[in-house]
């Protein structure tokens, strides 16, 4: 059917994927854009029997495709290059009167032009197994100039082209269908791959080195190096044989600072140029969501580092069994909840605690205030006795004019006085926690 798409190669379970995987690279744009295919995936949906099968039944069935059914995106069958028919996706619809049309090669990842009465309709039957070429970049590498100078894309391709080579895979991109990787022209353990030999001979820079903290080991800053993408290069969007005008073009577009920093794509009247604007467009959508995503993601975890080192001093600052029970707690696994919303519980929570502690200190040293003042009226009864209100504070008195109370009451005075001098030092030092608490949830 002509909405009808042939899905890809499940990513996530490639057999004996934690070695080097045997793999054919069938196209190669950069060294961070090309296609690939793993020869055991061939062996075990065996693409060659399907080509046989294909071969043997268009020997029969001769009828082209309508002219006017030849739209973008729909899956057919092409008289190929190769001797034999492969699946193929048209690229664009051809102008009145064309003779050739330009698809894309969805076994092997590259791009030809094809002349219309060498295409078939598909059946059905040639659609069970997925579209054998992945999408492949090299891992730990960038270009060190803002794109990749054409040497180095030559080399990469004399080295990985025409035939077998193997592949460790790193990491997955399962949004974007991409395997990063790190190719090897042997099995033999201690080879040295191809992504080290294009930093030795200074065609790539050392990824390694930079630390990559962000999405699959690219610098999600450094738009150039992920432009043209592989949605642009497979829908035509960007010819893989684009002229150095086009190309000229389309530099001028992605190195300005309003693409970069703004998000912002030029317009332009070039009816030849819409389908690029286009696709950038959509493009840029995609990656500012990640660019935004990946903001918020280090705010809040600056956010929790700073909650973490304030747990911490309040644990060096006291072993009250409360509060380090009150940090256990928090480090017991939660469930899976809005960050917002664990973010504002955690916020009340903190502040309903300082908020206790600080009563609780303010108490204590309204105490130490109340024992100060008795203390004195009762100093006051002992040089006056005429002032006492009650014979038992008046008795009171006397037993402490008794020697054997002498010790006894200097020592209540010494710990009163230092009752006050701690309450007032723990005050001041919640007061001030309270301050920098409130700070850093504001």
């Amino acid at each position: 059917m002509l909405d009808q798409k042939l899905r890809r190669l499940p990513m996530g379970n490639v057999a004996g994927r934690e070695g080097k995987l045997k793999i054919l690279i069938t196209n190669v744009f950069s060294p961070l854009q090309f296609w690939f295919q793993f020869v055991e995936s061939n062996n075990k949906y065996n693409l060659e029997g399907l080509h046989s099968k294909m071969s043997e039944f268009y020997a029969w069935h001769q009828a082209p495709i309508i002219p006017g059914t030849l739209l973008p995106g729909s899956i057919c069958a092409a008289a190929s290059k190769w001797v034999g028919w492969r699946r193929v996706r048209i690229l664009s619809e051809p102008p009145d009167n064309a003779t050739h049309v330009s698809v894309f090669y969805l076994d092997y990842g590259c791009q030809e032009s094809i002349a219309c009465k060498d295409l078939r309709f598909l059946p059905k039957m040639f659609t069970d197994i997925p579209a054998m070429a992945v999408r492949g970049a090299l891992s730990r590498v960038h270009p060190l100039e803002y794109m990749w100078p054409g040497e180095a894309t030559m080399m990469f391709r004399q080295k990985v082209m025409f035939g077998v080579t193997y592949a460790q895979i790193i990491e997955e991109d399962l949004q974007e269908a991409i395997y990063y990787v790190e190719i090897y022209p042997t099995k033999k353990t201690g080879a040295l791959s191809v992504n080290s030999l294009m930093i030795q001979n200074k065609l790539a820079g050392n990824g390694a080195e930079l630390q990559f903290e962000n999405h699959c080991d690219r610098r999600l800053c450094y738009v150039q190096e992920r432009l043209p993408s592989f949605e642009m290069l497979e829908t035509g969007a960007f010819p893989m044989d684009a002229d150095r005008e086009f190309q000229k073009y389309f530099r001028g577009i992605v190195c300005t600072a309003s693409f970069v920093m703004e998000f912002k794509v030029p317009h332009t009247t070039n009816p030849f140029l819409q389908d690029l604007t286009q696709a950038l467009l959509d493009w840029m959508i995609g990656f500012k969501k990640k660019q935004i995503e990946q903001s918020r993601w280090g705010a809040m975890e600056l956010e929790n580092e700073l909650e973490n080192e304030l747990e911490r001093d309040m644990i060096e600052w006291g072993d009250d069994e409360e509060e380090l029970q009150m940090v256990k707690n928090k480090e017991e696994p939660e469930q899976t909840i809005d960050p917002g919303q664990l973010l504002k519980a955690k916020e009340k929570e903190e502040l309903e605690k300082d908020m206790q502690e600080l009563k609780e200190l303010m108490e204590l040293d309204n105490f130490t205030e109340q024992e100060e003042l008795r203390e004195k009226y009762l100093q006051d009864i002992k040089e006056d006795p005429e002032q006492a209100t009650d014979e038992e504070e008046l008795q009171m008195v006397k037993k402490k004019e008794e020697p054997e109370q002498a010790n006894e009451q200097e020592k209540l005075l010494k710990e009163l006085q230092q009752a006050k001098e701690y309450g007032k030092m723990f005050k001041e030092m919640y007061k001030e926690m309270y301050n920098e608490l409130s700070k850093v949830h504001k």
